[in-house]
């Protein structure tokens, strides 16, 4: 699941922390009014379930629990368990879904000088981080963590801020971009991928990116990012080097006229598909069979 925060107003954050659990210790029972509570394991694993829903929380991952949503410790911790907390809200609108909120920004023109465009900040709701970008997040954390809780002593531990209001929120931002960052490139190379396995299976088929948008469910400016950060290709050149792949493999295999290996790779236009063959190959069709077979021969 996803939460998209609407900005402005970006989320804001109220107080960071940290807790020491021992082996044997739960979270307690609780439902947080209009709060959220990002939890992050250092150490040791936490086992939390949020409205029936339960999340095995283990060392290097997070949990965002949501407001007006009960929340509790499923199981006691089996070993002692260090977890850093960020309890943050907006005063804006927020949402949920199963895929990340794609921003579209129209091209600036001086009627934008001064009106800003809606965004949106979509937070996994339970993720993995990954170990070259850990050691950023735990001084992100350390620094905004002004509340100890201890259950080895029993204490609750408050310190005195020692930045500026301005200087925690920059702090936090930086957090929720970390967040952001790392967990938003896996489902861009799994798209990818899923992608280019249809447009595989379905090379032979005139291209849209409005049908690729349908069957993804997702909008085609987000489709065109992730296929360009994965293959450095639009999608379209992307279909253009599956169809003049299956065209060299028919060159190559068969002795089917240009014309006719053309149509059966998706182009109707046999100029159209002698320009693209050659734009990707460097050399037309002909001359394409004609060399593969004196390597074979």
């Amino acid at each position: 699941m996803y939460i998209h925060f609407t900005c402005p107003p970006l989320p804001h954050l109220i107080v960071g922390g940290m807790s020491i659990y021992r082996k044997g210790d739960r979270h307690e029972r609780r439902m947080i009014h209009n709060t959220f509570d990002l939890i992050y394991v250092r150490e040791g694993v936490l086992y939390m379930e949020e409205k029936g829903k339960q999340f095995t929380v283990q060392e290097g991952e997070f949990l965002i629990l949501v407001p007006e949503r009960t929340h509790m410790g499923y199981r006691h911790c089996t070993e002692d368990t260090v977890f850093s907390w960020v309890h943050f809200y907006t005063e804006g609108a927020f949402s949920y879904s199963d895929a990340p909120a794609v921003n579209l920004s129209d091209k600036m023109n001086k009627n934008k000088y001064y009106q800003k465009e809606q965004f949106h900040v979509s937070l996994p709701q339970f993720g993995l981080i990954p170990e070259g970008y850990r050691e950023k997040l735990l001084g992100y954390l350390d620094q905004i963590s002004l509340v100890k809780i201890d259950r080895y002593n029993q204490q609750k531990l408050f310190f005195d801020s020692v930045s500026s209001q301005i200087e925690y929120q920059i702090l936090f931002m930086n957090i929720l971009a970390l967040i952001c960052s790392c967990n938003d490139q896996p489902r861009e190379k799994t798209l990818a991928e899923e992608i280019y396995e249809y447009l595989c299976a379905n090379y032979r088929q005139p291209f849209s990116l409005t049908e690729l948008s349908r069957q993804f469910s997702f909008h085609p400016a987000y489709i065109t990012r992730c296929i360009k950060k994965k293959y450095q290709l639009t999608p379209l050149q992307l279909l253009t080097r599956i169809r003049i792949e299956e065209a060299q493999k028919l060159l190559g295999t068969t002795q089917l006229h240009v014309n006719i290996i053309g149509e059966n790779v998706g182009y109707s236009d046999p100029a159209y598909f002698s320009k693209q063959f050659k734009k990707v190959t460097g050399m037309t069709a002909l001359e394409y069979r004609l060399n593969h077979e004196r390597h074979v021969y």
